[in-house]
């Protein structure tokens, strides 16, 4: 059987080229230091974006460490600020580019509070944007070629 494409994003017999995988955690506690340990889904080959929505932005100058199969992404005491959802942004426009292997790739790294949150608790939710990505062509082109 062939698979019929209807547009970029959605495939017949199949599931979405695009995928947002969420993975939430609840900060309960000032200063407190979420471990961050999860996988991405087995049936997206790369994760193409991340973000962070939280529920109480007074957190967003709170820092993050993250890596994707062992790869630095964000160093240790980068600001989960720069990574934040804009709200006046449509969604899915709002990612930081990222082009790393999924197909279960392990997330790990760890969120601090930084203990000027307004109320607690509130949660921190990672957004990742997996897709499925054409695989790159072996072939070479010359640019300067004309047909």
């Amino acid at each position: 059987m062939k698979k019929i494409t209807l547009n970029k994003n959605i495939e017949i017999m199949g599931f979405p080229k695009t995928k947002y995988q969420q993975i939430t955690y609840t900060v309960s506690t000032d200063g407190q230091e979420i471990v961050i340990d999860a996988e991405t889904d087995k049936l997206y080959n790369t994760c193409t974006g991340i973000n962070i929505l939280l529920t109480n932005e007074t957190g967003k100058f709170s820092t993050i460490q993250l890596e994707i199969n062992g790869v630095e992404i964000f160093p240790e005491k980068f600001e989960a600020l720069r990574l934040l959802f804009r709200q006046h942004v449509a969604f899915g426009f709002d990612y930081h580019r990222l082009s790393e292997p999924a197909n279960g790739s392990k997330i790990k790294g760890k969120y601090i509070d930084d203990s000027n949150a307004s109320g607690y608790p509130y949660n921190i939710t990672f957004s990742f944007r997996l897709e499925n990505m054409e695989p790159a062509s072996t072939e070479t082109k010359d640019t300067g070629k004309v047909d």
